[in-house]
């Protein structure tokens, strides 16, 4: 009997994790979705590219404002609910910026998808957490990595339809309305066979020693993450000389990347801790960025991208995990303000790369990177030392 019930346990766990991992992969396919329709929409409404950064700002900020109510909700009624609410609703307002008839109407749009990824994002990690406290050993990388294959899977066939000729009006409503059924389904079996701790400590509190050092780490993160994507194209064809179409990949080689050290992750944490991990990683990801700084050509730079995307691979969900292990602080709470200050940085990092480049060359600019991941080798071991460590399984 007590075997049987060991099993139901592990089963349970086991369809947790599938469900949450089927919400990752919906949110990467609605932002792939997004920015393949994104030059219709700019067009659509004859955007200059200022107009249409306003808009892209608007996404961010509506993600940084919800993130520390999302850590709220997710504490008080617990991710697992929030997760099943939080997937649809975001699936459902990629429907909208098709229908915006003007420019800060699009704004409004991009703000309401913000706001509803910022949710859904604290959520879906906060209920990752906790299902691998129950697995009792990392799973977090591999989860993460259907986030980055999802926004592969929704740019690809987003791609599809346009090449076939269907516009935004039509293709993101069906879009949306495919995701939002992915993300229902998921929804039913996302229940864990206990409910989860929702952790020591109020909801809202400032942050201690511990979050510092992991929300610092996931700043400098991000800031490489979002210079990556608006950048790494710039980078190539400017200052390494590559043709447009090779320029153009650069962030694929460097989310391709990214989604392969994903998949091995787990392994890689189980077998060296997070400390370790992160630490190596910052170290492999700054020496990438150096190479891509110092490169000859375009194909030596290229290939620094893709590195540089193995070493970040593991860097993220390894924090994102660490947040629910801070002692004293609600696991949804550290996640959100560890989050809050990621995404901070994945907006802040583009704007300086671009201040620095225009003084100084894009090769300068990209010595911020260079930093941030210095940064991140360094102050692994003493951001991700127990008691934030990870349990090994």
């Amino acid at each position: 009997m007590t075997e049987q019930v060991f099993r139901r346990g592990r089963a349970d766990v086991s369809r947790a994790r599938t469900a949450v991992t089927a919400v990752f992969f919906v949110t990467g396919a609605g932002l792939g979705v997004w920015a393949a329709y994104i030059p219709l929409l700019k067009a659509g409404l004859a955007l200059n590219d200022a107009e249409l950064g306003l808009v892209l700002l608007g996404m961010g900020l509506g993600a940084i404002a919800s993130m520390p109510l999302a850590g709220f909700l997710a504490h008080r009624y617990g991710p697992t609910r929030v997760t099943a609410l939080a997937g649809p609703v975001y699936a459902a307002t990629l429907a909208l910026p098709p229908f915006a008839p003007s420019q800060p109407s699009l704004a409004a749009c991009a703000f309401l998808i913000g706001l509803s990824i910022g949710v859904c994002d604290i959520a879906m990690n906060a209920h990752a957490g906790a299902v691998e406290r129950a697995f009792g050993r990392p799973i977090m990388s591999s989860i993460h990595a259907f986030f980055s294959i999802g926004g592969l899977c929704g740019g690809a066939a987003a791609a599809g339809l346009i090449w076939l000729g269907v516009g935004a009006a039509p293709g993101m409503p069906l879009a949306a309305l495919m995701l939002a059924a992915v993300a229902l389904i998921a929804a039913f079996g996302l229940a864990l066979p206990e409910p989860e701790a929702f952790g020591e400590g109020p909801a809202f509190r400032l942050p201690n020693a511990a979050v510092i050092g992991l929300g610092a780490l996931a700043l400098c993160s991000f800031i490489c993450e979002g210079a990556m994507m608006e950048w790494s194209a710039v980078f190539l064809r400017d200052a390494a000389g590559a043709p447009l179409a090779i320029a153009a990949s650069g962030y694929a080689a460097f989310s391709a990347a990214m989604t392969l050290g994903r998949l091995f992750g787990d392994r890689i944490l189980e077998r060296l801790g997070a400390a370790l991990t992160v630490g190596i990683s910052g170290a492999i990801a700054a020496l990438a960025l150096l190479l891509v700084v110092a490169a000859p050509n375009a194909w030596v730079a290229y290939a620094g991208l893709a590195l540089a995307g193995l070493g970040f691979a593991n860097v993220v969900p390894a924090l994102f995990s660490a947040a629910g292990r801070v002692p004293g602080v609600a696991p949804a709470a550290a996640l959100s303000m560890i989050a809050t200050v990621g995404y901070a940085g994945g907006l802040a990092g583009p704007p300086a790369i671009g201040f620095v480049s225009h003084a100084f060359g894009l090769r300068a600019g990209f010595l911020i990177l260079v930093a941030a991941a210095a940064i991140v080798a360094l102050g692994a071991r003493p951001a991700l030392s127990p008691p934030a460590g990870p349990r090994r399984g």
